[in-house]
């Protein structure tokens, strides 16, 4: 059932970078199986490039554009990944660990069967990301727009959203543990009945009361 409860999360650990004057460039075509480390990229487009099972670690990647392509099963692990564009690639199955995303847009993202563990989504307006199937562990979104996001037999444990906005979401088939919903503003077009093991607070179990009237059947005259 929905939880209305208090707890103080413990806060993410911080990526494990190198100061950026430390950081090597990336001037290197990035490719299949490439391994980037302690490196930074500013201000570059990567448009329809095939990075799948790249790895990057203890990356800085800044005002940087990903224009489709093919990123399956890459690893970001203590990467920040800032002010930068992700315009539908297909990142399904990569796996994200340790690693911020700041500000920026992710329109369209093929995120389903990810793996994401400890990763901090601040200030990023998200539209359209597909993450069905993705297992989302100690994630955090804040002050993030969450449009038409899809969340489809998702499994999300120990994730909070403050400050977001979610418009249409589909939480259809999700798994929640110890997720906290607190903060967030709420529009779900699927999968309420999905949202047991989530936190709210008394007035979004107001903003929320039509909606679930309505999915158990119940007429309010």
């Amino acid at each position: 059932m929905i939880g209305m409860h208090s707890a103080t999360p413990n806060p993410l650990p911080r990526p494990d970078l190198p100061p950026a004057s430390e950081l090597a460039p990336l001037d290197q075509p990035v490719r299949d199986e490439g391994h980037y480390e302690c490196q930074r990229a500013e201000s570059v487009e990567w448009d329809d490039v095939f990075a799948s099972h790249a790895r990057f670690s203890q990356c800085l990647l800044t005002d940087v554009t990903l224009t489709g392509g093919e990123w399956s099963k890459t690893t970001f692990a203590d990467v920040r990944l800032e002010d930068s564009r992700l315009l539908a690639p297909d990142l399904s199955a990569s796996h994200w660990r340790d690693t911020e995303v700041v500000r920026g847009i992710a329109s369209g993202v093929q995120w389903h069967d990810a793996d994401v563990r400890r990763v901090h989504f601040d200030q990023v307006k998200l539209d359209a990301v597909n993450l069905r199937g993705a297992a989302l562990t100690d994630v955090v979104f804040t002050d993030c727009l969450l449009r038409e996001a899809d969340f489809g037999g998702t499994k999300l444990t120990r994730v909070r959203f403050p400050g977001c906005t979610f418009e249409d979401a589909d939480f259809s088939r999700a798994r929640l543990t110890d997720v906290d919903l607190r903060g967030a503003r709420l529009h779900f077009k699927a999968g309420l009945d999905a949202l047991r093991g989530a936190t709210i607070d008394g007035g979004q179990l107001v903003e929320l009361a039509p909606a679930l009237a309505a999915h158990v059947g119940l007429r309010i005259g």
